[in-house]
C-alpha cells in the first residue's frame, strides 16, 4: 500500500461524539489477504478501537469491533461468509452506548449485532484519536481494493436510515482510482445536535443540521 493512499482525519475535524456513532461506506475487494486488513480505525493504538472495521484473513469476512471498559476488543466476528472479489458493497457500522449494541449492515440488510449484557456497569469507551481510512500505523495492514463514500455520523443510524443511505449510493457511479481531498463547510438550520462527516460532495444529510463534506477517492493496491 502506498503512503499517499492512507487518509487520516483529526478528532477535532469530526462531528463531536457523545455516546453514539455510525459509519457507512462503499467497498470493493480486489483479492483476499493472508492477514488481517483494516478498513477504518479510530484510535491512538491497536486496542484503542472505537470504532474499527477489519477483514478476516483469506476470505475477507467482516470483523467489527469497539473498546469497552470490560473488554478492549468487543464486537462482531464473521457475521457473513466473506466478501466476493471485485464487487461493490455498501457497509454500515452503528454503535450506541445507551442502547448497548453494535449493529452491522451489508447492502442495507442487517447481518449481525453484538449486545452488551451487563448494561449497568459495562460501557463503550469512545476516544479522541484520529480516524484512519485504510491502513494505520499501529501494526494494522491495508486491504487490496477500493473504498468510497465514507460517512461518519454522531448518532446511531436507524435501519431505515441505513437503507436510505444504501439506496442513494447504489444509484451513483462508483469512485475509482486516485486520491484527492477537499473540505467544504455547509451551514443548515439547526434542528438537533446531529452532524455527519461525508467523503463525497453529493450527499444530502438525512436531517437538517451542520454537515461537513470531504471528498476522498482511494484505491489500495
Amino acid at each position: 500500500m502506498r503512503e499517499q493512499d492512507q487518509q487520516v482525519f483529526a478528532h477535532a475535524d469530526l462531528p463531536a461524539v457523545n455516546d453514539k456513532l455510525s459509519m457507512t461506506l462503499r467497498l470493493k475487494i480486489h483479492n483476499h489477504r493472508s492477514n488481517w486488513a483494516t478498513i477504518f480505525h479510530k484510535g491512538t493504538e491497536r486496542l484503542v478501537r472505537t470504532p474499527i472495521l477489519q477483514l478476516t484473513p483469506n476470505k475477507s469476512a467482516l470483523h467489527a469491533r469497539f473498546t469497552g471498559n470490560w473488554d478492549r476488543d468487543a464486537g462482531i466476528h464473521e457475521p457473513d461468509d466473506g466478501l466476493l472479489l471485485n464487487k461493490w458493497y455498501h457497509i454500515a457500522y452503528t454503535l450506541s452506548d445507551p442502547e448497548k449494541r453494535l449493529d452491522l449492515y451489508l447492502d442495507g440488510i442487517w447481518i449481525g449485532f453484538y449486545g452488551i449484557s451487563k448494561v449497568m456497569v459495562q460501557k463503550v469507551i469512545f476516544n479522541d484519536g484520529p480516524l484512519h481510512i485504510g491502513c494505520t500505523d499501529h501494526t494494522h495492514r491495508s486491504f487490496n481494493g477500493e473504498i468510497s463514500n465514507v460517512r461518519y455520523f454522531n448518532w446511531r443510524l436507524s435501519p431505515e436510515e441505513v437503507m436510505e443511505d444504501f439506496i442513494n449510493e447504489s444509484q451513483k457511479k462508483p469512485i475509482a482510482y486516485g486520491s484527492k481531498i477537499a473540505l467544504i463547510h455547509v451551514q443548515c438550520p439547526e434542528k438537533s445536535n446531529r452532524s455527519a462527516v461525508n467523503y463525497d460532495n453529493r450527499y444530502e444529510n438525512i436531517l437538517l443540521c451542520k454537515v461537513f463534506f470531504l471528498i476522498i477517492n482511494i484505491s489500495f493496491v
